[in-house]
């Protein structure tokens, strides 16, 4: 294997790496929630606006 491939190898390792540990997954989270806009966040958020659950954490 000659250098210009190990660079190009190396590059592309390192690219991966930055990819999957710099995602912002909290944005993915909302765009799923905002897009999809499933059931049981619905029920989350139906119970947090319940009169009795104003006392509970």
């Amino acid at each position: 294997m000659n250098m210009t491939k190990r660079i190009l190898l190396s590059i592309g390792i390192l690219a991966v790496d930055l990819a999957v540990f710099f995602l912002p997954l909290t944005a993915f989270f909302l765009i799923y929630i905002l897009m999809v806009n499933p059931p049981w966040f619905r029920d989350f958020l139906k119970n947090l606006d319940s009169p009795d659950s104003a006392g509970r954490i």
